[in-house]
């Protein structure tokens, strides 16, 4: 069997580079992750529920929380994180201010891109043709999870952003199914098209009792117009989304 991170003959980086998303496997001990959880737990109050299941939960930059800031540090102190940051996008490599946590919350097929009323501050209508490989999202899963879907390539192909409707798959489209475990962490370019879980996923008295938990963050190349670019658009967004929840 080969391991997790050579699949089909590639390293992480190559296989982000060419599949648009990799796993970095066990990254993250398991008294982190525990750790990682209480903490989500202690402080759901601050979470928002935007999805139809009463336990989901979602908090936009959940870095500019004092409590919280250990689960940033975790993603963006840890040494394996940042050599493969390193070798993605270059010594200068930031992040943008885009951060996550959510609780057993559903998501749609999409790209990590601005969409909708913020899709102008990309400037162009062909973001990841032109930017692909310069920008990338960092998630780390709080248990197992084969949730992450996505379309291979995809993060070099442009799709229309003003309806998330425009990012499902049309028919025979390949797709795969990322399969992650507790404390691995999950490497995406933002212009890979993706999915989360179905709200179906969470219907269920055993998610309540043990919430699926994320959290991620976004890293960017220095010199890259789109690092400034989504973080221009996203200070927008998530003041857009405070205002709203």
């Amino acid at each position: 069997m080969k391991p997790r991170h050579q699949i089909d003959g590639q390293d992480p980086v190559s296989r982000v580079r060419h599949e648009g998303v990799a796993v970095l496997p066990g990254v993250f001990s398991p008294a982190a992750i525990s750790e990682a959880r209480r903490l989500v737990l202690q402080h759901r109050h601050l979470l928002k529920n935007t999805r139809p299941t009463p336990s989901a939960g979602h908090l936009a930059g959940f870095h500019r929380y004092v409590p919280l800031e250990p689960l940033h540090l975790m993603l963006t102190g840890n040494p394996v994180v940042q050599g493969c940051m390193r070798e993605l996008c270059g010594e200068g490599f930031r992040t943008l201010g885009l951060s996550d946590i959510t609780v057993n919350r559903s998501q749609q097929w999409h790209k990590d891109l601005l969409r909708g009323e913020f899709e102008h501050f990309l400037d162009t209508d062909e973001p990841c043709r032109q930017f692909h490989g310069t920008v990338f999202k960092v998630i780390l899963y709080l248990q197992d999870s084969s949730s992450l879907k996505y379309l291979p390539g995809s993060q070099r192909q442009d799709i229309p952003l003003g309806s998330d409707a425009d990012a499902i798959p049309e028919a025979g489209r390949r797709v795969e199914t990322v399969t992650a475990r507790a404390g691995d962490a999950v490497i995406i370019d933002i212009c890979t098209t993706h999915r989360g879980s179905e709200e179906s996923a969470f219907d269920s008295e055993e998610t309540e009792r043990s919430p699926k938990m994320l959290i991620s963050t976004v890293f960017g190349a220095a010199d890259s117009k789109l690092t400034d670019r989504m973080e221009r658009g996203n200070t927008e967004r998530l003041m857009a989304w405070m205002a709203r929840t």
